[in-house]
């Protein structure tokens, strides 16, 4: 390969607005999550809600708090690799063509 650093920027350009894509996305969810979690919670606190339902919209408010768990840790995973990505990206640029 005759330009190895312009190759590697390329590559990690790419991966870069892959993994933002991803936070992106991740974000999202976690507003919609916890969005549905307050429903839910609202849902729960209501004195008119039917008896045969209220379990049930208990234990959906668990299951989404554990989802919401779940997303901000991977969201978080998301951003270091983001981090990662970008520091290589500067790492790469240091470099004189022809040097790699």
């Amino acid at each position: 390969m005759e330009n190895l650093k312009q190759y590697l920027l390329e590559n990690t350009t790419r991966e870069i607005e892959a993994k933002e894509e991803e936070v992106r996305k991740s974000n999202e969810e976690l507003e919609v999550l916890e969005s549905r979690i307050k429903v839910e919670n609202k849902m729960s606190t209501m004195k008119d809600i039917p008896e045969e339902i209220a379990e049930d919209v208990k234990y959906s408010a668990e299951a989404l708090e554990s989802m919401l768990i779940m997303e901000k840790d991977r969201n978080a995973e998301l951003e270091k690799e983001l981090k990662v990505l970008n520091y290589r990206k500067q790492v790469i640029n240091k470099f004189e063509d022809g040097e790699l």
